[in-house]
């Protein structure tokens, strides 16, 4: 009788603290106005009325409360902002520049750790430090082209030993998407063929594949402890131990060799930062410096192998389910560059449809619909309303990307809409795939490299296909706050008849 009593004067306690805080947010509301929104559920806030589609949810909820909406997702406040100039405002102030510090992070990464999570002073350190020697590295040269080329040859080949096999592409172009980017940081390449590193990706999308535990463990962690297996949590706690070994299996190897003055890669040249130090206000300076490149190492591995697999994957579905587009793209690059040797970033801007077709694929998937999460570092206002520091701040690139009065027909997937009448790429306003201001993804310039040279080097030497053909293609918003492409469309690979002049 005790335990179920000690329980239940618990759960009471918990609810009465939760009215409060509620009770408290009202009375705030009443002294400063912060931005109308749903109230939602003590203890789970609105996180039960997102359904399977947040992002569209947000975009229902503006038509009531305007563009700038607040809420709660659990015990956390969010404010979701769901037209490009509110969001365009939201990335030029400093103010907004903060990170939410995840809870399932905490166990083995301090707060304001990493190039993703690091705010003021570090951030700004770390990201000219980083960018400054990713391009002494190799970043963004002729050199970085070769190693991605070497990584699409690598991948075509696989895909010749898997000609009309169904596969599911995400998941298959992770290792070589990787690759180029890990020999500038760690000197290093996975093989494909490595049991052990292809469980670490595995375990990755494991992890983040469920989009039905995202939010819970994001904004509800206390409940998610209590039931790690039931809610997912121990298999999204899962997702960091993989990068974790692979990144300080490749520190430590560093450290044995390194030495300074004899830098090969960016893990070198950050030690060499690092040892070199004196001002322990510094956040290169000692154990400071060691965790941020650590974390900086497990940002760039994580986001990297991620991102760009996610936006390939989609623009193979959408290549499938849209052969008219496919056959475009192939003529043009069989115009451009033929069949005798891989596309290369110097054909880009002579491959203006390929280019169109790029943009539409981020614009449809919209990849991270609500954006990543930024937050208040201040109290502070913002368009008339009142913002609370710490106030998760969400742009809702899903709505900009699928606005009717912009776009016209948003679902439709339709590269044209990109192109001028004359024939130019037409640039605009409202693509943000990569978020937009200050915090925009660092690794835009090279995620548009990788998929370039990626789509135009795989759909030289193949088209792709559904595997499926009879199963419908939904075009509709799909579910989660990471959108992967769809598990219900396995592609299959059938390589390209071409003539004996074409390569000669």
């Amino acid at each position: 009788m005790v335990l179920p009593f000690l329980i239940f004067v618990t759960f009471v306690l918990i609810i009465s603290f939760t009215l409060q805080k509620h009770g408290t947010r009202a009375s705030t509301m009443l002294k400063r106005r912060l931005p109308p929104g749903p109230v939602g559920l003590p203890l789970v806030g609105y996180l039960p009325f997102l359904g399977k589609t947040p992002a569209e949810t947000m975009v229902k909820l503006s038509k009531r409360y305007g563009n700038i909406i607040s809420c709660y997702f659990g015990q956390t406040h969010v404010v979701i902002l769901n037209d490009l100039d509110t969001i365009k405002e939201l990335g030029r102030m400093d103010v907004f520049m903060g990170r939410f510090q995840l809870e399932i992070m905490k166990p083995f990464r301090d707060a304001n750790c990493g190039i993703i999570f690091l705010e003021g002073k570090g951030w700004h350190e770390w990201r000219r430090f980083t960018f400054k020697s990713l391009k002494e590295m190799g970043y963004g040269k002729t050199s970085m082209e070769d190693l991605i080329l070497d990584q699409v040859q690598n991948f075509c080949d696989y895909l010749r030993a898997k000609v009309t096999t169904p596969i599911y592409v995400k998941d298959e172009v992770e290792v070589p998407v990787v690759n180029s980017l890990w020999q500038i940081l760690a000197g290093e390449q996975f093989d494909m063929d490595d049991p052990e590193k292809k469980d670490v990706f595995r375990i990755i999308n494991e992890g983040v594949s469920n989009q039905n535990i995202l939010g819970m463990v994001c904004f509800l962690p206390w409940f998610c402890k209590l039931f790690p297996t039931l809610t997912g949590y121990d298999k999204a706690a899962a997702v960091n131990g993989p990068p974790f070994k692979v990144c300080r299996d490749a520190v430590s190897r560093h450290l044995k060799v390194h030495a300074v003055g004899y830098e090969r890669d960016f893990i070198d040249v950050a030690l060499t930062k690092i040892k070199l130090t004196r001002d322990p206000a510094s956040f290169f300076y000692k154990e400071v410096g060691m965790k941020n490149l650590f974390f900086t190492l497990f940002d760039i591995f994580f986001t990297g192998s991620d991102s760009v697999s996610t936006i390939i994957g989609w623009a193979m579905f959408y290549l499938a389910a849209f052969p008219r587009v496919q056959v475009k793209v192939q003529e043009e690059i069989d115009e451009v560059v033929g069949r005798g040797r891989l596309p290369g970033l110097e054909h880009r801007l002579r491959m203006i449809y390929v280019e169109a077709t790029m943009m539409e694929v981020l614009r449809k998937s919209s990849g991270a619909p609500l954006g990543a999460m930024h937050t208040a570092l201040e109290d502070t206002e913002f368009r008339g309303f009142f913002i609370p520091k710490r106030t998760v701040i969400m742009g809702n690139l899903h709505s900009v990307h699928h606005n009717p009065d912009h776009w016209g027909d948003p679902m439709t997937f339709r590269p044209e809409r990109f192109l001028n009448s004359d024939g130019s790429l037409r640039r605009d306003d409202h693509f943000i795939p990569f978020f937009t201001g200050k915090r925009s993804c660092p690794g835009e310039a090279l995620a548009f490299n990788q998929i370039f040279l990626f789509l135009t080097g795989i759909l030289q030497n193949f088209t792709v296909e559904l595997a499926d053909s009879k199963l419908e293609v939904f075009m509709g918003a799909r579910p989660g706050f990471i959108i992967r492409p769809p598990v219900e469309h396995d592609l299959v690979f059938v390589e390209r008849s071409f003539k004996y002049s074409e390569v000669c």
